[in-house]
């Protein structure tokens, strides 16, 4: 086998041009990086609809109301302009809400969204979901994470973890580079051909719904484009009471499992809380259920989060068990798109039921 290099010099080359690539995200700094607004305009539409999330990021800067921030779960979830519209009644005047969700979960992401939220606008309620996801970090974060700006994030986390956001930053580098260049990356929030998620779900433009997505599709256990689609409503008499928020009186209804957290999670759920805290935000912890849940009789979280992120949220759910009853397996189906995400019909049951208890938490006193 011959070598790999001819000469010493071409390896001493190979070796420096290697430490400059693995040095590149530090070298940067900042002084070599876009602005920061160019990370979330040099995305596109598949992972997220990052032009809406630009928009409200780092153009938008009047105060919101309340603002759903979270993963593909919020984004299917919840109804925004129902919200929007019921509490503008409540109110008596416009209101603000907005959803500003993307693809895949984690408590960094979540942190790093909301931190550039709140650098420009204010939020009196933020909802949010469990972000609780596996053992890596969210695997957008090459495109949001940037060295120069966000190590600070990283003390006392151990090595190897800071590691992986360090991986993820060099990985980034090329893009944040090109952008130096090409600022003008990305999508745009209208256009005459449908965007992403225009085409695969069948849903109106996320931006022209205050950023949620209301999938009209039928449930496909695949996680499939699956463009089968029935127009159902549960009927009015099965519609259950309003969700519980979890407190001494209701904590039956709640059951906290205690599996192993990665310290990145724990880590950036308690940066998220000091960053609502610091800024006055109100925070919402929002129970989602997947379709596995169905029959539960009491909500299932992850662990302790009100504890766990400091600046404690109000826990709000409803056991799936309520939420489903006098409805048939098939029934349940038809509020589904796939085994964990509200497919239109599903999202406008969901939204009907928890709106009423979040105005209810938007008049209510804050007790810290």
């Amino acid at each position: 086998m011959s070598p790999a290099f001819d000469s010493t010099r071409q390896a001493a080359a190979f070796v420096l041009l290697l430490a400059v690539l693995l040095a590149a995200p530090w070298l940067a700094g900042k002084t070599l990086l876009p602005p920061r607004e160019q990370a979330y305009t040099a995305e596109g539409w598949k992972w997220g609809p990052y032009p809406w999330i630009h928009q409200q990021l780092f153009e938008e800067t009047n105060d919101i109301d309340i603002a759903f921030l979270g993963s593909s779960h919020l984004m299917w979830g919840v109804h925004t302009p129902s919200v929007q519209q019921q509490l503008a009644e409540h109110l008596g005047h416009p209101a603000v809400v907005r959803s500003i969700c993307w693809a895949y979960a984690g408590f960094d992401a979540l942190y790093f969204f909301t931190r550039d939220l709140l650098d420009r606008r204010q939020v009196k309620i933020l909802v949010f979901y469990d972000e609780s996801s596996g053992p890596h970090p969210n695997p957008e974060a090459p495109f949001w994470f940037r060295f120069g700006d966000d190590a600070g994030a990283l003390r006392g986390l151990p090595w190897r973890e800071q590691g992986m956001y360090y991986y993820a930053a060099m990985v980034g580098m090329p893009r944040n580079l090109l952008t130096l260049f090409t600022p003008e990356l990305g999508g745009e929030l209208d256009r005459h051909q449908p965007n992403y998620y225009e085409a695969r779900y069948l849903t109106p433009n996320p931006p022209s719904q205050l950023g949620c997505v209301s999938a009209r599709m039928g449930f496909d256990p695949g996680y499939a484009e699956n463009p089968n689609f029935t127009p159902w409503q549960v009927p009015v008499s099965l519609v259950p009471p309003e969700p519980v928020v979890y407190s001494p009186a209701t904590a039956a209804q709640f059951q906290f499992s205690s599996p192993p957290v990665a310290p990145w999670q724990a880590h950036f759920a308690r940066l998220f809380g000091e960053l609502a805290r610091q800024h006055g935000c109100r925070m919402v912890m929002l129970h989602l259920p997947v379709l596995a849940e169905k029959a539960d009789p009491v909500i299932h979280e992850s662990s302790v989060w009100p504890e766990a992120l400091d600046h404690r949220p109000t826990l709000l759910g409803l056991p799936p068990a309520r939420l489903f009853a006098g409805l048939s397996a098939a029934e349940v189906q038809l509020l589904y798109a796939d085994p964990g995400h509200f497919n239109q019909n599903g999202q406008e049951y969901f939204t009907r039921i928890l709106t009423p208890a979040l105005l209810r938490i938007y008049d209510s006193p804050v007790h810290d």
